[in-house]
């Protein structure tokens, strides 16, 4: 806290734990002290989007929820009023001289502006709302901002100077939003736009009613009343809105003093030096491009005395009050909505602050005065109860007596409340004034419910207490309620509700309190809770956990405990956000209600930057940037528990929903009551109670989809109103049947035979069908859905241009249909010259199918337009029109030059030689080669006798049948004969006749031959034997012509021995078996290509005749040695084993091994292995797969063990390999196993193996350098035969190596003799080293050179020899 006293000393406080104020810090400016100003923090971008994200939830603007909806909530609204709180320390000080100090936090005093003679001193101090910046107002009304430095230190940046009136009084500024509000001593408020840099004044004007605007969409007529005064003022004083009058009274010495706004409301206060308090609210329903018409005046408020000083300030539940100072008086006014109440007969309006309007529904009315400002309302049909919160008085109606054929009749047009006046006065008596609290009244029989700050008291009419309604610890104290019919419903600040029956003395709870924790998502606070007219049904909206409401309508039957709901925002764009207001039960249908939602739409600016839609904050605009647009939507529950829509509509700016009484939905617009029928209540304004029932039935069947129910309920009624929507209704369920019903009912005979022509046409689809029923209904956008949905767009096409929507026909057309697209043009050109648009139009005939007709037809009425129009035209078939118009006129040379623009040359030449100009004429048909003027002109030369020009431009012209017939009439053959050459067939079968009457055979043949008639060409050319012309005709014949011709071809080819084009001849014409036999016969070489000729194809022949030719072909070709051909013909032939024999011979082992893997064969995998046995498959690792791979394949297991017998002996022999012979004689042991039947030469083989295997073991020990086993061992091995595949020189070898190393050398060297006898070429087959045998010669006195050449002869054997006598030998080991 800082305090200033007379003589300019400035002291700063702090408050302790204890309350106890401390010293912080003393300044004596010697001076006195004229404002003091705290500096504010400026929150960041970051913290002001988290405090404002409740409100920015709504339509992104931070003033849309203030704007929807007057309610705040009571669960936590001193929090969220204090949220945003934060202190700063740091002032400034302003003093009478104009000096100003900046105290920082520390306390310490900074002088930052200096008094000087030029700068006059600041009287009001605003700090920027967005900006590190304050703005100044000086003494002679200059503005000045200057921009904050961290230090406290001022920058200015701007100033403008005010004209005032007189100078330093009465000035005064104020924030408006992002604008500036000014007053300078007069009697206008000026708005400055500080980022627009724009200014304007505020309108002084009050809106009449029948004008008026929505000055708020959540307090309608709201008037400005005395919540409380100060102890010298009148409690009973009167401050209402005066409406009657649109002009502001004025007096000449009336000026603003002060001027305050309410950002939370949008409203601007001003007071004047009379006493009065002018309030200006910025308008948001609608869009506007002037500033100042988005603030109207909206209430002039009269205090006692002159207005010091207004503020702006928030009551306990954060609505905005006004805090007025007049010096010996202080006002507090609250923000009022005018009030109003319906019931069925029986309505009252609030007029002013203490004035109640009644009317009945017989036209009877009177007003009510009451003597405290009304501030709670409540009716019956003979009670009136008014509070003002502390005071309650009661007034009895007289009872009207309603006539038993009575209806509900409400006229929907609007009954001004002045002329209502005129009727029978209504009697109105007051019976009781008494004190209580009340926050909400309302009146059920003889009991009074009042809502106090804690609980429901129950009042009788003379204010007797009858009972109370409590909430417990748990629940809390009870904050709203509602009475409908005989149930009442609470809820309380801890988020319970509950549901009473008060139909009797004693209130009876229909269920525990509940809680919306417990059953509601995102649940924050209860808004309205509302019981239907049975008791069964609960509406609730609710607000979240931020506190804003939820845009959802909860219906809970807590009957059933069967929760239901609705989404407002079903159906609405993105940008739009909707919320709800109020809710009303139907007063008698149980299963209806009624909800009014405001959705805010926000405005669209283009960036120019990102050229994208952007939604513009209100900080770049001087106004508000959403409108608000109001509606009501009439809703019912189901039994499966849904909440549907029965209809919806919209209310007008400044209208608010009060009731719903069927047939009639009550709205309140200013003053005015408007009742307004349902859809299905249109022309049934009178109707009976029985008949209101049925119809309202039949509506909520419609809304349900259940047509027959709803069929059911007005078989009886005739109401054009509802057949016409039954019959909508058929449109949606696709009842047809139903539709003609309906039609006849509504005596639309034309529409009914459309709708049976549609269904007896098989050509339409369902829901086309369905759309010719919408379009006799008048429901052309669902009949476009339907189009659109079954793909029928030329129907879509034909609607839109019979609907008026010619526009969107052309953009169907240009896209979807492009079928009518000229038709679409066509029609668009027709409305254009009917409207009589001739250049529109003429622009959209040129596009049309035929625009010279059109455009001629439509002009030739206005010669000069034609003549300018064809002067400009470009297209060749309007110039030659044109062209023809001129000619008929006689002007062949103005003709001339048309048709030359229109290169349009059979009428130059036309005209040319009408003229005589035949040279000119010659040129251009000789240039342009256009058929019709060569044809023209030829005439013409025939005419004249030219006959070589003629022929040569009947020619050019292609009717060479007069140029035939000029030929022959006068014996031109070589003109024929070129002619005839490049005629049709049948000028060529004239011109061939008329050579072989000539006798030109050659000719003639030529010309036959050419214009397709074989026969007759063969026969003339056998008579006058040309063979060269029969072998082109030979070549031309296929397999479809005449047989007869083909053999006589056939056989002259034979009889000149030209055999080959014989064969060629019958291979084409697919006579296969003589070509074949000429082959045979007369050696007749096969190509390939002649092979692929008579190779017959599948579906050509038989299959025994085919596989005949395959097999007679594939001999041929084996004979010729092309045995690759000979081999796919074999296979062709399904004779793979065959094919196979014949590939063989060509000894081509890669088409061998690729044939055998395709035949997948067995004799053909065998055949295929034995052949690469042949081969060197030691040295080729492939070729013994194969070998291994085709005789597995082909299951010739003995085949497979003799070869690897085989293996197995090559690698002792020639390797010495005995590991690797051991390998394959295992292999060849598994093949003889897999056999079964070859015992005996699996024994042989095993004992084989054994002594392989023993061989190995010697040979082991022999490398491990046990001597004496080697010896032992081969000692042992030497005494048995030799038996193949065993070398019993390898055993000698080893024993001689195993001697030596022994050292016993005679031994070794008997060895020796014996190895050189058995083996006689033991040196060079390697099987010792010769320093071995040097070594054994020495110590045992042997001649070296004798014993070592004797192991170098070989014996001299042929391969195939050894081959066979290894065979011969593997044989006999096997066997």
């Amino acid at each position: 806290m800082v305090t200033g006293d007379a003589m300019g000393l400035l002291t700063g406080w702090r408050c302790d734990g204890q309350y106890q104020f401390l010293t912080m810090f003393s300044h004596d400016l010697r001076d006195i002290l004229l404002h003091v100003t705290f500096r504010r923090t400026i929150e960041s971008e970051v913290r002001e989007e988290m405090i404002n994200l409740a409100k920015a939830a709504v339509a992104g603007d931070e003033n849309a929820l203030d704007t929807l909806t007057n309610w705040r909530p009571r669960t936590a609204a001193r929090n969220l009023t204090h949220a945003v709180v934060k202190d700063n320390h740091c002032f400034y000080v302003g003093t009478q001289k104009g000096v100003m100090y900046y105290i920082n936090q520390a306390g310490t005093c900074t002088e930052v502006i200096h008094k000087t003679s030029s700068v006059p001193r600041i009287m009001q101090i605003l700090w920027h709302p967005k900006k590190d910046a304050v703005i100044c107002l000086m003494d002679d009304m200059t503005v000045t901002l200057y921009l904050v430095e961290s230090t406290g230190i001022l920058t200015e940046l701007d100033r403008v100077k005010m004209s005032s009136r007189v100078a330093g009084k009465y000035g005064a500024i104020s924030w408006a939003g992002n604008s500036l509000a000014i007053i300078t001593g007069d009697f206008t408020v000026r708005i400055w736009d500080i980022e627009k840099s724009d200014n304007y004044l505020l309108k002084m004007d009050l809106p009449t009613s029948s004008s008026s605007t929505d000055l708020n969409s959540s307090t309608k007529s709201d008037l400005f009343s005395p919540d409380m005064e100060s102890s010298s003022s009148h409690l009973g004083a009167i401050f209402s809105n005066n409406r009657k009058h649109p002009k502001t009274p004025q007096t000449s010495n009336e000026a603003f003093t002060c001027i305050a706004y309410s950002s939370g409301s949008q409203t601007i206060c001003a007071g004047t030096n009379h006493g009065n308090v002018y309030t200006w609210r910025r308008s948001v329903n609608y869009f506007t491009n002037n500033p100042e018409d988005s603030w109207q005046l909206t209430n002039i408020s009269t205090v006692r005395g002159a207005v010091k000083e207004c503020f702006w300030g928030f009551n306990e539940l954060a609505k905005p009050c006004m805090l007025i100072n007049c010096v010996s008086n202080v006002f507090v006014l609250k923000e009022q909505p005018l009030l109003s109440y319906h019931t069925r007969d029986l309505w009252a309006i609030q007029r002013n602050a203490k004035t109640i309007f009644l009317e009945h529904s017989s036209g009877k009315n009177c007003t009510v005065q009451s003597e405290f400002v009304i501030t709670a309302l409540a009716l019956s049909q003979i009670y009136l109860i008014i509070s003002n919160g502390r005071t309650i008085s009661t007034y009895s109606i007289e009872k009207i007596e309603k006539p038993d054929e009575y209806a509900d009749d409400i006229d929907s047009v609007t009954t001004e409340t002045a002329s209502s006046a005129k009727n029978t006065p209504l009697t109105v008596k007051l019976m009781q004034t008494f004190n209580a609290e009340c926050i909400i009244i309302f009146i059920q029989n003889q009991n009074i419910f009042c809502l106090t700050s804690s609980d429901v008291v129950i009042y009788s009419i003379g204010g007797v207490v009858l009972n109370k309604l409590q909430g417990n610890d748990n629940e809390g104290k009870i904050i709203g309620m509602d009475l409908t019919g005989s149930y009442l419903s609470t809820f309380t600040m801890n988020g319970f509700i509950k549901c009473y029956d008060v139909s009797r003395h004693d209130p009876k709870l229909l269920f525990p309190g509940k809680s919306g924790y417990d059953f509601l998502d995102d649940f924050g606070e209860f808004i309205i809770v509302k019981c239907n007219s049975i008791g069964t049904h609960l509406a609730i909206i609710i607000a979240n956990r931020s506190f804003a409401p939820k845009p959802i309508l909860y219906c809970w039957d807590f009957e059933r405990n069967n929760l239901m709901s609705y989404a407002l925002a079903n159906g609405i764009d993105e940008n739009k956000s909707s919320l709800p207001l109020s809710v009303f039960w139907d007063t008698d249908e149980a299963r209806l209600l009624a909800i009014e939602i405001k959705t805010v739409e926000q405005k669209k600016y283009r960036d120019t930057a990102t050229n994208r839609n952007i939604y513009s904050p209100n900080e770049k605009s001087g106004y508000r940037s959403h409108c608000i647009e109001s509606q009501v939507l009439v809703m019912f529950y189901t039994e499966q528990g849904k909440l549907n829509i029965l209809e919806a509509r919209a209310l007008a700016s400044g209208e608010q929903l009060i009731n719903l009484c069927v047939p009639h939905v009550i709205s309140l617009d200013i003053n005015l009551v408007k009742s307004k029928p349902l859809q299905d209540f249109i022309d049934l304004k009178n109707c009976d109670a029985n008949t209101r029932k049925l119809v309202l039935n039949f509506s909520l069947h419609v809304a349900e989809g259940n047509m027959d129910l709803a069929y059911r309920c007005i078989r009886s009624i005739q109401s054009k109103t509802i057949w016409t929507n039954l019959a909508k209704m058929c449109v949606k369920t696709s009842r047809l049947d139903v539709s003609l019903v309906c039609l006849g009912h509504l005596e639309m005979a034309r529409s009914v035979r459309a709708v049976r022509q549609a269904m007896e046409d098989n050509d339409l689809e369902q829901e086309a069908k369905l759309a010719v029923l919408a379009i006799e209904l008048g429901m052309y956008d669902k009949a476009q859905e339907l189009y659109k949905s079954c793909g029928r767009m030329d129907l879509l096409n034909k609607l839109l241009r019979y609907s008026g929507q010619i526009n969107e026909a052309l953009k169907l057309a240009e896209t979807v249909d492009r079928i009518h697209l000229k038709n679409t043009y066509y029609y668009k050109a027709q409305i254009l010259k009917e409207s009589g648009d001739i250049k529109g139009a003429i622009e959209y005939f040129e596009k049309t199918q035929n625009p010279v007709q059109n455009i001629t037809q439509m002009l030739l009425e206005d010669p000069l337009a034609l003549k300018r129009y064809m002067q400009n035209t470009t297209d060749p078939k309007m110039l030659k029109w044109w062209g023809q118009y001129v000619e008929s006129s006689g002007d062949m040379d103005a003709a001339l030059a048309i048709y030359q623009k229109a290169e349009d040359w059979f009428s130059q030449v036309k005209i040319l030689c009408y003229l005589g100009k035949i040279s000119k004429a010659d040129t251009i048909a000789r240039q342009s080669g256009d058929r019709a003027a060569c044809y023209h002109l030829a005439r013409h030369y025939e005419n004249v006798g030219k006959f070589q020009e003629a022929i040569m431009f009947y020619t050019r012209a292609q009717t060479f049948s007069n140029a035939i017939r000029i030929c022959k009439e006068n014996d031109f053959q070589d003109e024929l004969w070129t002619v005839a050459s490049s005629s049709r067939n049948r000028d060529k079968a004239i011109a061939a006749a008329y050579f072989e009457e000539c006798g030109s055979f050659k000719r003639a043949v030529e010309l036959y031959h050419r214009a397709g008639m074989l026969h007759k060409a063969l026969e003339m050319a056998f008579e006058s034997e040309q063979p060269e012309i029969l072998e082109i005709i030979a070549s031309e014949l296929t397999i479809d012509s005449d047989s007869d011709l083909i053999k006589r071809c056939a056989e002259f080819f034979i009889n000149i021995e030209q055999y080959q084009k014989a064969v060629h001849l019958l291979a084409k014409t697919k006579l296969l078996k003589q070509a074949i036999n000429i082959c045979h016969d007369k050696g007749v070489p096969i190509t390939e290509d002649l092979a692929e000729m008579l190779t017959p194809n599948k579906n050509e022949f038989d299959s025994e005749t085919r596989i005949y030719i395959l097999t007679q072909l594939g001999e041929l070709l084996q004979q010729q040695g092309d045995y690759h051909a000979a081999t796919k013909k074999f296979t062709q032939a399904g004779d793979k084993v065959r094919g196979m024999k014949c590939l063989l011979k060509s000894g081509n082992t890669e088409k061998i091994i690729f044939f055998a893997n395709m035949s997948r064969q067995r004799e053909v995998y065998i055949m295929a292995a034995n052949y690469l046995q042949a081969l060197n498959w030691q040295e080729d690792a492939n070729v013994l797969k194969h070998i291994v791979t085709f005789y597995s394949k082909g299951q010739a297991f003995d085949s497979l063990a003799n070869f690897y017998a085989i293996c197995a002996q090559i690698e002792i022999e020639e390797y010495h390999d005995y590991d690797k012979a051991l390998k394959a004689m295992h292999e060849a042991a598994k093949c003889l196993d897999k056999l079964g039947h070859s015992q005996q030469a699996l024994n042989n083989l095993q004992r084989a193996i054994t002594d392989v295997k023993t061989i190995l073991d010697i040979q082991n020990s022999l490398h491990n350098g046990d001597n004496q086993a080697v010896i032992s061992g081969c000692r042992n091995m030497l005494i048995k035969p030799e038996m193949p595949p065993i070398k019993q020189a390898d055993i000698l070898a080893m024993l001689i190596k195993s001697l030596s190393y022994t050292k016993q050398y005679n031994e070794a060297g008997r060895a020796l003799k014996e190895l050189a006898t058995r083996e006689t070429s033991w040196s060079s087959i390697g099987l010792l080293d010769k320093a071995l045998v040097q070594k054994i010669a020495a110590e045992c006195n042997l001649d070296f050179d004798l014993i070592w050449n004797s192991g170098r002869s070989k014996t001299v054997t042929t391969t195939s020899e050894s081959g066979d006598e290894g065979e011969d030998e593997i044989q006999e080991e096997l066997h």
